[in-house]
């Protein structure tokens, strides 16, 4: 007997804005990046935050994961944050 699936939906936003300094100047760039997966049984919220310097250097990355059951209440959540040093 074959199983039956749920169907799947996924879809992705990506949004990219500047950082200035006070005079105006471009110092960094900000990449918010959300990717969202659901279907009947509940959904996936991944959301990527990273932080570039001037040169195009990672500076630092936030990963936060949410997963919702079926009627939408938050069952479980991870917040990761990776800040980049120089050696």
């Amino acid at each position: 007997m074959a199983e039956e699936f749920d169907e799947v939906e996924a879809g992705e936003s990506i949004e990219v804005s500047e950082i200035l300094d006070d005079d105006g100047q471009v110092i960094g760039t900000l990449v918010d990046d959300v990717v969202v997966v659901t279907s009947e049984g509940g959904s996936i919220v991944d959301e990527t935050i990273d932080v570039f310097d001037a040169d195009g250097n990672l500076v630092s990355e936030e990963e936060i994961i949410d997963v919702y059951d079926g009627d939408a209440h938050l069952v479980s959540e991870t917040d990761d944050l990776l800040i980049v040093t120089e050696d």
